[in-house]
C-alpha cells in the first residue's frame, strides 16, 4: 500500500513539474504583448480643457443620408470591391480556411442587382444594429488565414456598423430581397433588409426633431414593452425618447417601444468632462479588436468615432480623414526623443489624435510618467507575417513591445502626425514655429 501511495505521489509530482515547464514554454513563445499598465481609467489624468461641441453640426452629419440622393450617381463609385474580388490574382478564404471560388463571387455580384442603383431612393431607419458590407453577404471574406496579420478578424467585406436608430437612404434591393444598398452617415454598403423600416417625409421631420439619448453602458440588453429582447446598446449610438420619469427614459424605434434606466443612458449630447469621458473609455476598454466592425466590435477609427459621438463631435469613419478633420502637424522628421518632447509640450490629453499609416490613437496624457494612448489595435509588426498581438482596445505607451520588436516598428517610431481637435490660432502658430526649427536644421 505504501509503495502504491509513493508511486502515485511520484507520478503526480512528475506531472506537476511537466505542467510547470509546459506553462513556462507557452509563456516564452506567447504571441501576445504584455500590457504595461493596469487597464483601469483611474490611472488617467483629469481633463483640463473646457470644450463644447456643436450638437446641431453633429445632427447634420447624423441625418445627412436623409438629405442626399442616389440620382445621377455612377455604380463604379460604390461597387469598387467587385473587381478586386473577381481578380484571380487575389486569393480570399472563408472562415473555415477554404479558398473562396470565383463562382461564389460571381453569384453574389449578380445578386447585388447593380443595375437597379438609385431606383428606390427612399428614406429609412435602421431598426437593429447592422453590419455595413461592401458585398451582399454575411459571410466573412478573409485573406490568408494562415498568417497572423490576416484571416479573422479581417473581414474585407465589412466596412462599418449602422447602429440602431440611424438614418439611411435606400438605393435598391438585392435580387433575393435579403439586402438593401444604403447610404448611412458612415458610408455606403449593404445591410440586411429586415433591419430597416421605410419612413415617410412626415415621419422624417418628426424624427429629426426628437430628443435623443446616448448610452452610458456597452452591450446592455434593451427590451421591448412585452419583455422580449430588442437590441444591445453601443457606446456612441443615439436613441430617440419621448418621455422620462424618475427611473427611466422611454423611447421608440420603428414600431417598438423600449425603456432604459437612467443610470444606463443620458441625454444627448453628454457634457465633455472627465467623469463622462472616463466612463465612455471604461465601457470600451478591453473589447476585442474588430476590423471594419467585425462581429460588431471596433477597429481603431471606429473606436474613436463612437467614443466622441456621444459628446456631439462627428468624426469621419476612417483614420486618414479623421486625422485630416482637424489642425494636424507632421512630426515624422523628429526622432523618438523629440517626438516624446513634442507630445509632452503640445499634445492635449483627450483632444489629440496620433496618426501613423493605417492606425489612429487618442492621446490620453501621461500614465506613470509615460506619454500614453487609448486605441484599438490588432498587433505590432514582428516580421512580414508575424504580429505581437494586443487584439483589443487598450491603454498603452507608445513604446509597448519594445523588448520584443524592432525599434523601427514601435508605435512611436512610426508616429507621423498629430491632430489637435481644439486649437486656437496662438497655439497653432507656436507649434508651427517649433516644428519649423527642426525643418531648418535639416539643411
Amino acid at each position: 500500500m505504501r509503495f502504491f501511495i509513493y508511486l502515485s505521489l511520484l507520478v503526480l509530482s512528475a506531472c506537476a513539474v511537466k505542467n510547470t515547464t509546459y506553462s513556462k514554454e507557452i509563456n516564452e513563445i506567447s504571441h501576445y504583448a504584455t500590457l504595461e499598465f493596469e487597464q483601469n481609467t483611474t490611472l488617467l489624468p483629469q481633463l483640463s480643457d473646457t470644450v463644447h461641441f456643436d450638437e446641431k453640426a453633429y445632427k447634420k452629419h447624423f441625418f445627412s443620408p436623409w438629405h442626399s440622393s442616389f440620382k445621377n450617381i455612377k455604380a463604379k463609385e460604390f461597387f469598387w470591391s467587385f473587381d478586386i474580388y473577381k481578380n484571380p490574382k487575389n486569393e480570399y478564404y472563408f472562415f473555415n480556411k477554404q479558398r473562396i471560388p470565383l463562382s461564389w463571387f460571381e453569384k453574389q455580384i449578380a445578386n447585388a442587382n447593380v443595375s437597379q442603383l438609385g431606383t428606390i431612393n427612399k428614406k429609412a431607419l435602421v431598426i437593429q444594429n447592422s453590419l455595413l458590407k461592401n458585398f451582399p453577404t454575411q459571410m466573412a471574406i478573409l485573406k490568408d488565414p494562415f498568417k497572423e496579420n490576416e484571416g479573422i478578424p479581417f473581414d474585407y467585406a465589412n466596412d462599418s456598423i449602422a447602429n440602431i436608430g440611424s438614418a439611411v437612404l435606400i438605393s435598391h434591393y438585392s435580387k433575393d430581397k435579403k439586402y438593401v444598398f444604403v447610404q448611412s452617415e458612415s458610408g455606403f454598403g449593404f445591410i440586411e433588409s429586415q433591419n430597416i423600416e421605410f419612413f415617410s417625409e412626415e415621419r422624417v421631420k418628426i424624427y429629426e426633431n426628437l430628443h435623443f439619448l446616448t448610452p452610458l453602458k456597452e452591450k446592455l440588453p434593451v427590451f421591448k414593452e412585452d419583455g422580449t429582447f430588442f437590441f444591445e446598446t453601443r457606446i456612441g449610438s443615439l436613441y430617440p425618447y419621448y418621455k422620462e420619469d424618475k427611473h427611466y427614459f422611454y423611447g421608440k424605434i420603428g414600431k417598438n417601444k423600449f425603456r432604459i434606466a437612467k443610470n444606463s443612458a443620458a441625454k444627448f449630447p453628454l457634457q465633455f468632462n472627465s467623469t463622462n469621458l472616463k466612463n465612455q473609455i471604461s465601457q470600451t476598454l478591453g473589447l476585442p479588436y474588430g476590423w471594419g466592425g467585425y462581429s460588431f466590435e471596433r477597429d481603431c477609427s471606429l473606436l474613436l468615432r463612437e467614443l466622441f459621438s456621444g459628446f456631439g463631435l462627428f468624426l469621419p469613419r476612417n483614420s486618414l480623414p479623421q486625422k485630416n478633420a482637424f489642425a494636424h502637424f507632421d512630426i515624422s522628421l523628429l526622432n523618438n526623443t523629440q517626438k516624446q518632447e513634442f507630445l509632452s509640450k503640445f499634445a492635449k490629453p483627450y483632444l489629440s489624435l496620433l496618426y501613423l499609416k493605417g492606425h489612429i490613437m487618442l492621446y490620453v496624457g501621461q500614465i506613470q510618467g509615460q506619454n500614453s494612448v487609448f486605441h484599438s489595435i490588432w498587433g505590432l509588426r514582428k516580421s512580414k507575417d508575424e504580429r505581437l498581438l494586443l487584439s483589443q482596445s487598450a491603454l498603452t505607451s507608445l513604446e509597448i513591445g519594445k523588448k520584443e520588436i524592432k525599434n523601427e516598428d514601435l508605435l512611436l517610431s512610426k508616429l507621423a502626425e498629430v491632430s489637435i481637435i481644439s486649437l486656437n490660432d496662438t497655439e497653432k502658430m507656436e507649434i508651427e514655429r517649433y516644428l519649423e526649427n527642426f525643418k531648418k536644421s535639416e539643411f
